[in-house]
């Protein structure tokens, strides 16, 4: 008796030593700030500023470090940031608004409002590129153009078009998801032709005039950069930022206080910006049935971001330049906003925690109602590994960056991937583990998952993300013979003709064989933060042309010789740049 006395005596203590009392709203706010700030000191990060907001109040604001750290200059509500990709939000609500004015229909083709724009259509059986298409970038188009992407004073940005013009699509239309920059650069020169007036002209006219957004225009030359705050390296030493030369696509800057106002206009009955049905039209997921975007959900221009499902829909849109960061999140169904920028390049990398944390201790505290069963649902399932063969998904497989391959050993799939090899044990009915094979045992890995299905007949190597999403990390492809021609061209290749003003893209460029396949080898430049060597297995067509194989970003962009008749040399083109074999 004294015995059972004793343990439930020591069991009372530990449950009360382990129960935390709750904490205020006040206190909870004090400690997840100074946390917040804690976590950008640790980044590096030089300066950030950041809010959370509903339709009518600023809930709760901070700012972190400098804005001009050599002046001693600290970070703030008005200080000027770049918010790069965050203006494709701006892009896409100034045709949003063309289309509730009936100037423009989305579901109408590019071509009816730019008949100038005619891409190379690379797959016969494609429907026509929509307005649409281009918003929800399922248009297939090339991600982005690296001539001229950062410099001192690019040209104006509807010089693309001559650059899109000479392009191939890279996947047929609604197929996959394949963010686009020059997309949306697209949409700008929509803008352009429907209205009127310049893409500029129009944004500050009918968004930033009705939001009184005054901190907030475009960042398109050096001599405006006393304007924004400086910028800092990862290391958080100071460096010069370029403008960006697809301006519809990230050349916006703007102020925490601005941007609040504009986040909010999604959520006020009253949006001076846009109606209510066409918010909804915007908020509404349209990737549905696109089966190779998994789970990924895609509304006008944001992606779903539900981890934190008491908020109901969660969508977001992130943006970086060369050096500053930005991100917007809304939560429509809780009536609530946050926005974060920051003049580094880890300056948003913690910035989920305002809506995963902050929003919702917010919501809990104030016991805000939220009706939660809004957040849209996808009709995508995995084929039960039981109905699988398994052995069918031996070969090689690509993505733009890297390649692996899969071999059958030990009755099971064995894969090589980044120079590491490993097992693919079934975790369950639909999922894989990695495991190694240590002394006749099987010693299975907790932390990598993966999934193999065939979708719209390509076999797909699929991995589970840390942060919870799903991502194509090989298409299986096969082996040809790399014709003469092109095993001539093998060597080291530089840039010729980009100007010393400009940010040069990439460098350590090379052409090579690997593993059978004719492989595009190159390293991005230092702002990327990244020192491996991104490697694009190319899917030879003819004798000059070829295409990177692999989904998604980077896949399907073309890689073509032809001879530069003056020096009489052969070059190949790749991102709008020109490349010439020196070694």
């Amino acid at each position: 008796m004294k015995n059972v006395l004793l343990l439930f005596v020591i069991s009372t203590l530990f449950l009360q030593s382990c129960a935390q009392p709750e904490l205020s709203w006040k206190e909870f706010e004090n400690k997840f700030a100074a946390s917040f700030k804690e976590d950008l000191k640790s980044d590096k990060v030089v300066g950030a500023s950041y809010a959370v907001f509903d339709d009518k109040n600023v809930i709760w604001n901070d700012s972190y470090g400098f804005a001009n750290k050599s002046l001693n200059e600290s970070a703030s509500l008005n200080t000027r940031y770049l918010i790069g990709s965050v203006t494709k939000v701006f892009t896409a609500v100034a045709i949003l608004q063309l289309h509730e004015k009936g100037i423009i229909n989305i579901d109408n083709c590019v071509s009816v409002y730019l008949p100038a724009f005619a891409i190379k259509q690379r797959f016969p059986l494609s429907k026509p590129i929509t307005v649409r298409d281009v918003l929800t970038h399922h248009a297939g188009l090339p991600t982005d153009i690296f001539l001229h992407k950062f410099a001192e004073k690019p040209p104006y940005f509807d010089s693309i078009l001559e650059y899109l013009n000479n392009k191939y699509t890279c996947f047929p239309v609604g197929e996959i998801k394949s963010y686009s920059n020059v997309g949306y650069a697209l949409l700008g020169m929509i803008v352009e032709k429907t209205s009127g007036i310049p893409y500029q002209e129009y944004v500050e006219k009918n968004i930033f005039s009705p939001l009184a957004m005054r901190n907030s225009d475009f960042y398109t030359s050096t001599d405006q950069k006393v304007k924004i705050s400086r910028a800092y390296t990862i290391d958080g030493v100071e460096n010069t930022e370029l403008p960006i030369f697809d301006v519809p696509a990230g050349a916006i800057y703007s102020t925490v206080d601005d941007m609040i106002k504009f986040g909010s206009s999604f959520l006020n009955s009253g949006s001076p910006i846009l109606k209510q049905e066409t918010i909804r039209l915007m908020f509404e997921i349209q990737n549905k049935e696109i089966r190779l975007d998994l789970y990924e959900k895609s509304a006008i221009c944001f992606d779903y971001k539900n981890k934190a499902g008491e908020l109901g829909r969660v969508l977001e849109h992130g943006g970086a330049t060369m050096y500053h960061r930005a991100d917007l999140y809304l939560a429509p169904d809780a009536n609530l906003g946050c926005i974060m920028l920051s003049n580094s390049p880890n300056g948003f990398k913690n910035a989920w925690k305002l809506n995963e944390q902050f929003m919702v201790e917010y919501i809990k505290q104030y016991k805000i109602k939220v009706v939660t069963n809004t957040i849209p649902e996808k009709p995508f399932s995995f084929t039960s590994i039981n109905n699988k063969n398994l052995q069918s998904f031996v070969g090689d497989y690509a993505m733009p960056g890297m390649s692996c391959s899969f071999l059958w050993k030990h009755n099971h799939l064995n894969v090589n991937i980044l120079g590491n090899s490993f097992y693919l044990i079934p975790a369950d009915d639909h999922s894989f583990v990695a495991a190694k094979w240590v002394l006749g045992f099987m010693f299975k890995s907790k932390k990598y998952h993966f999934f193999l299905e065939e979708i719209n007949g390509r076999k797909l190597f699929i991995q589970a993300m840390p942060w919870g999403g799903l991502s194509i990390i090989g298409t299986q492809i096969q082996k040809k013979n790399i014709p003469t021609i092109w095993q001539k061209r093998i060597g080291k290749y530089e840039i010729v003709g980009q100007s010393v003003n400009e940010l040069q893209m990439i460098n350590n460029v090379e052409v090579l064989s690997k593993n059978g396949f004719l492989v595009l080898s190159y390293k991005f430049n230092a702002i990327s933060n990244n020192t491996d060597a991104a490697e694009m297995t190319l899917d030879i067509v003819d004798n000059n042309k070829s295409f990177t194989q692999g989904l998604g970003s980077g896949g399907g962009e073309s890689l073509v010789f032809s001879i530069d008749k003056n020096p009489n040399q052969e070059f190949f083109e790749y991102y709008g740049l020109k490349f010439k074999l020196v070694k």
